[in-house]
Order: structure tokens, then sequence, then C-alpha cells
């Protein structure tokens, strides 16, 4: 997911400069005064697995409305299917149906190595037909933002209504400037060129990633992080990085992401460096594409939106907000599920 990536922005930050440590300290009172429980669903009950027509499992789960408009949601990198909770209350106040898959290697999802962004779409048909679904839409978020123009490009005309990338990443020849330091080594051939020992040192580092410990004690590591973080955090994000229940939302999916070990997540940051494989240009042009980016967003900067609006020949309905890669889709998620609803 999206946020994700944005707080571990902050946390990078502070690892670079050697400050930060992986003992368990007193937390931080301003943050645990009142020790709270994710508002969001951390539990399996809306997830399932499909068998593929080539042996592979295919994890993904449902949330919001049951019978609202279908919705294939693409989730970041690091993220799994449980990132669909982030929207399960909105989505049944604007009847949405909210689908979200885990990508091969990560979650209840089985490897596929040698696969490419186009094949990921083929699985999303699968899991539409196995769930009888008529018509559906696409949101893809952050590091979803090259499946989704995936899907835009191969996913069946009859079937597919509208696609919606919300800060999304482009295609690798758009570069990282004005990103983030982290970010821009990692999609400018981290991703591409580190070894699998080199990713499990770094995931050490982060409380994310410490899968050895119980959520509770990498939420108190993950605290920690975040009271370090809050002064040079934009003002547009204080109140996401001080919200407990998020960062056992954010521990949980992490959690889920890396559950199989690192080779998932490693080959879905470098398929996203890579060459696409097809053409933005090819998108057809019937197809609403709606593009979302925020003018502050450090991880994945308003340059991809303008190269994709711009390959697109100005028929996507580009929106440029006043917002970060986390605070966008927060402030907007109503109106980017909106949209989507009444498209599809």
């Amino acid at each position: 997911m999206s946020i994700l990536s944005y707080l571990r922005a902050y946390f990078f930050r502070l690892f670079a400069n050697f400050t930060t440590t992986n003992k368990l300290v007193s937390p931080p009172a301003a943050l645990t005064e009142e020790p709270t429980r994710s508002y969001f669903r951390l539990d399996n009950d809306s997830s399932d697995t499909l068998a593929l027509p080539d042996g592979r499992k295919l994890g993904y789960a449902q949330y919001g409305s049951q019978t609202g408009r279908p919705i294939l949601l693409l989730h970041g990198i690091p993220g799994s299917r449980i990132d669909g909770a982030f929207f399960d209350e909105l989505a049944q106040k604007v009847n949405a149906r909210i689908i979200t898959a885990d990508r091969p290697g990560l979650g209840w999802s089985s490897p596929h190595p040698g696969r490419t962004l186009l094949d990921h779409p083929k699985d999303l048909e699968h899991l539409a037909k196995h769930l009888g679904l008529e018509e559906y839409s696409v949101l893809g978020v952050s590091g979803g933002g090259p499946y989704a123009l995936a899907c835009a490009v191969s996913l069946p005309r009859e079937k597919l209504k509208c696609v919606s990338i919300v800060c999304g990443l482009g295609p690798p020849e758009v570069g990282m400037s004005g990103t983030n330091f982290w970010n821009w080594i990692g999609f400018s051939g981290g991703f591409r060129y580190s070894p699998v020992f080199i990713a499990r040192w770094y995931w050490q580092q982060q409380p994310e990633g410490r899968l050895d410990l119980t959520d509770e004690e990498r939420l108190e590591l993950l605290l920690q992080r975040v009271s370090k973080s809050l002064a040079t955090a934009h003002e547009k994000d204080l109140k996401i990085l001080k919200d407990e229940g998020f960062h056992r939302f954010v521990l949980r999916t992490t959690r889920e992401c890396l559950v199989q070990g690192l080779e998932g997540w490693l080959q879905d940051g470098k398929l996203m460096c890579m060459d696409h494989g097809f053409r933005i240009e090819d998108i057809r042009p019937d197809l609403p594409v709606h593009l979302w980016y925020g003018k502050f967003d450090t991880n994945v900067p308003l340059s991809h939106g303008e190269h994709i609006a711009a390959r697109l020949g100005g028929r996507a309905h580009f929106r440029v907000e006043n917002e970060t890669h986390a605070s966008l889709e927060i402030n907007w998620q109503e109106e980017i599920l909106k949209e989507l609803v009444r498209n599809t």
C-alpha cells in the first residue's frame, strides 16, 4: 500500500543516520497514552484462495459491500490482500466491493518465477471469472500503478469499465528525480541488483520486517521510530503518523507481504523498475482513466502522473492536489471510490 512506503521513507532517514535501535525501550508516552486496537479489519475472515489453471494458488480478500460495484484493488509495495481493509468501511458507504489479490510470492499467493507485469492481469481474469463478475474497475495505488496500467492494456474491453491510479509509479524511463533518497536508491537499481541477503539485512533493521517478534513488540519499535520522525514530517501527515490503530494495520499487512520470505517482494519491486512490456499509448481510447497525484509527494513524484497523462494524449482525468503520498489517499479516498463506482 502506498502509505506503507511513505511511512518507511521517514524511517529510512533515521536509519541512514544510524540513530535508531531495534531494542525495545519504553514507548513514547505521547503515542501510547491510551493503547488502542486497530479500527481496520486485521482478520482473515474475508480471505480465500483460488486454484489457478497452472496449479498456483491466488490469495485474495473482499471488503466493503458484497453486492456493490466490484473494484479490483492493486496494492502497493510492500503490501498484500489485507490492504483492502483500508477501504472497508467507506466501501460499504458508497456501495463498492473491494477485491484485493496477493501478487505472486506474497501473502497466500504462490510464487510465479519468471513472471511479467502482464501475467498478473491474467490471474485477475481468473479471479473475476471465479467470482462471477460481469463488470469491474481497477484501482492501483503507488506500487500498484504499473499493474493498473497493465490491466488497462490487457483486461477484456467488455469487462473493464474504468481504471484509477493513485500516486502510482509510472514506467522506469520517467526516473525518480524529486523522490526521497531511499526510494531513489530502491527504484533506480536496488530492486534490480540487490541480492536476497542484502534485502534480508535491510528488513531486519525495520520494525515491519521483524517477523520474529510479536506484533505488540513490533508496534513498540515502530512507535519509537515514528516519534523521532514527527519533527520532520509534513504537516499533512502528522495525524496519520500519530495514529496507533493505523500502525497496527501497517504491521499486519507487512507481515502478510513477507510471510513467504523476501523473494516475492524483491521480484515485485524488480518488475516495476524494468521495461513494462507494453505501451501506455495502447490503452484503448474509450477506457476512462483517472490519475490522482500529490504536489508534495516525495515517494512517487508528480512527474510520473504527468508522464502517464502525456502519453495518453490528454484523455486521462488528471487530478493534482496539495497532498503528500499518504494524505492524498486518506483525504480523497471517498472521491476516488465514488468516481470508480459511477463508472462501473
